[in-house]
C-alpha cells in the first residue's frame, strides 16, 4: 500500500470525511437503538482512541527539545499563544456568542477543550508548505504535548469553575495520563525499535502509515460521537450550528493576532509561520479522546466539528503565504524568484 498517497488523500479531504462521519453517525444514532450496546460502545471508544493517539506519538520527536534553547524568544511566543492566549480568545468568543444565543455549558467546555489541547503534527506540514521553520515547529509540537499534562487539566478546571460545572481534577489528570502520556511512552519505544530494526530510510518509508491510521481513527471517533449523541442533537438541532460561531471567531482573531504580534515583535517570517500554525492549529483528535475517556460525551461534539472550520482557515493561510511573506519584505520571495529564474 502507498501510505504516503493515502495520508495525503486523507489530509486533503479531511473536512469532507469529517462531515460525512458526522452525517452517517447522526443517521445511525437516530435509526438504531444503541442503549443495549452501551458497554460495547464504551470499549470500542477506548480502542479507537488508542488507535488514533498512539500512531501519532510514533512520529513525535521529543529529541528535538534539546535544540529549543537557541530559540527562546520564538518558543516563548508560540507556547504563550498556544497554551495561554488561545484559550482566552476562545473564552471571549464563547462569551460574545452567548450574548446573542445561550450555549450549553458542556458544549462551551468542549470548545475550550478544543483549543487547550496540544497543536497537531499537521502544523509541521503547514509550516513546510509556507517555507517556514520546520525545526522550530517540531520543537513546539513536542513541547506542547509534554506541557499538556499540566495545562489541559488546569485550564479545564478553571473554565469548569467559571461555568459552575463540576469536573474532577484527578479524573482529568488520569485521563491525560491514559490518553497522552501512555501512548507517548509507547510511541517513543516503538520509534526506537523501528529505527533500530529498519534504519532511518526504512522508517521513512512506513512513516506516513502512522498519521493515516490516526486520521482513520479520528473519522471513526467522529462517527461514534454523533451516533451516541444523535437524539440529543435531533432534539436541539441548533447545537452544532451554535458551536461553529465561536470557532469561526477564534480562527479569525487568532490568525490576525499572531500576524500582528509577530511582526511587532520582529519575529522572522520563517519563524512566524512555525509559531502561527503550532499555536493556532489544534489536535482535535486528542481533544475528542480526552472528552470520551473522561466520560463527558457532550464535550466531544465541539472538537468533533472543529476540523470543519480549522482546516479551511489554516489551508487559506497556507494559500496566502506569498502575500503574508510580503508583509515581512523577507528574502523568501526573492529566493523563490531566483529559483524560478534558474
Amino acid at each position: 500500500m502507498n501510505w504516503l498517497r493515502l495520508r495525503n488523500h486523507l489530509d486533503k479531504y479531511l473536512p469532507v470525511y469529517v462531515t460525512l462521519s458526522m452525517i452517517l453517525g447522526f443517521y445511525a444514532g437516530n435509526h438504531i437503538n444503541i442503549k443495549p450496546y452501551h458497554n460495547t460502545l464504551k470499549l470500542l471508544n477506548m480502542l479507537v482512541v488508542i488507535s488514533m493517539i498512539y500512531p501519532m506519538m510514533v512520529n513525535l520527536r521529543l529529541g528535538e527539545l534539546k535544540k529549543g534553547a537557541k530559540l527562546g524568544k520564538q518558543l516563548t511566543i508560540a507556547l504563550t499563544m498556544g497554551l495561554v492566549i488561545s484559550p482566552l480568545i476562545m473564552y471571549g468568543a464563547i462569551w460574545l456568542t452567548g450574548l446573542f444565543h445561550p450555549m450549553n455549558h458542556m458544549l462551551a467546555l468542549g470548545l475550550l477543550l478544543a483549543v487547550v489541547v496540544p497543536c497537531s503534527s499537521m502544523s509541521i506540514a503547514y509550516t513546510g508548505f509556507t517555507k517556514g521553520n520546520i525545526e522550530l515547529a517540531t520543537i513546539v509540537v513536542a513541547l506542547s504535548f509534554t506541557l499538556a499534562i499540566v495545562t489541559v487539566p488546569g485550564w479545564l478546571k478553571i473554565f469548569a469553575s467559571s461555568y459552575h460545572v463540576a469536573i474532577s481534577a484527578w479524573l482529568l489528570v488520569r485521563t491525560i495520563l491514559v490518553v497522552v502520556v501512555t501512548p507517548m511512552i509507547l510511541g517513543m519505544l516503538t520509534r526506537t525499535y523501528l529505527m533500530g530494526k529498519l534504519g532511518p530510510e526504512g522508517f521513512l518509508r512506513i512513516k506516513p502509515a502512522f498519521p493515516s491510521i490516526s486520521l482513520l481513527g479520528m473519522y471513526t471517533i467522529v462517527f461514534l460521537i454523533f451516533m451516541e449523541k444523535a437524539k440529543l442533537i435531533a432534539g436541539k438541532p441548533g447545537i452544532v450550528g451554535v458551536a461553529l460561531i465561536p470557532l469561526v471567531l477564534y480562527y479569525i482573531t487568532a490568525l490576525l493576532f499572531m500576524t500582528l504580534v509577530d511582526r511587532a515583535a520582529g519575529i522572522p517570517y520563517k519563524d512566524h509561520m512555525a509559531i502561527t500554525f503550532t499555536s493556532v492549529g489544534k489536535n482535535e483528535g486528542t481533544a475528542m479522546a480526552i472528552a470520551l475517556a473522561a466520560g463527558t460525551g457532550l464535550m466531544a461534539i465541539a472538537p468533533a466539528i472543529t476540523p470543519v472550520v480549522q482546516i479551511p482557515f489554516l489551508v487559506g493561510y497556507v494559500k496566502g503565504w506569498r502575500k503574508i511573506a510580503g508583509l515581512w519584505k523577507c528574502a523568501v520571495l526573492r529566493e523563490e524568484g531566483a529559483t524560478v529564474s534558474a
